[in-house]
């Protein structure tokens, strides 16, 4: 019997009653998107992955149309060049099918670009202790980041 906690769970199962290793990713992207919004997966009858789902505005270079939701925390830091590349990241894991996501060590990958681009050392055994300069970046060398798989943007949204 799986067990877990509301939010996390791939759409996917509910169909199925089968887990994946992509499962996790979709779970992972949930706690991604928790990083994000600072908010709980399911808050008073809210399911967070639908909110941004619907929110998402690839206009807002700056937010995404997700001002609002955004932790308040990350929208005060001064620089956030790595918010879009982590959050079409997330939105990848947040696919509805299993075949659409990308694989855990893709995910890992892709985290340690952003970080390396935002100029922090990933060679140590824990990149969370220089996540506290996440945003501190003074450039945005990012336009390789999603063009080795060619996925594009609106890829992700749709």
């Amino acid at each position: 019997q799986v067990k877990g906690t509301m939010g996390y769970l791939d759409p996917e199962y509910y169909n199925t009653q089968l887990l994946s290793e992509k499962s996790d990713v979709y779970s992972f992207g949930v706690l991604m998107l928790e990083l994000i919004t600072a908010a709980q997966p399911v808050e008073m009858g809210r399911y967070i992955v639908q909110e941004v789902k619907t929110s998402i505005n690839k206009n807002d270079e700056e937010f995404w149309g997700l001002t609002e939701m955004i932790d308040p925390t990350l929208k005060n830091l001064p620089n956030l060049y790595g918010f879009g590349k982590f959050l079409v990241l997330t939105m990848k894991c947040l696919k509805e099918t299993a075949a659409e996501r990308p694989t855990m060590s893709t995910v890992v990958k892709e985290i340690e670009i952003i970080l390396q681009n935002d100029g922090i050392d990933t060679s140590s055994t824990s990149a969370s202790s220089s996540i506290t300069n996440f945003g501190a970046v003074k450039h945005a060398p990012y336009d390789a980041l999603l063009g080795n798989k060619g996925a594009t943007d609106s890829d992700v949204f749709e």
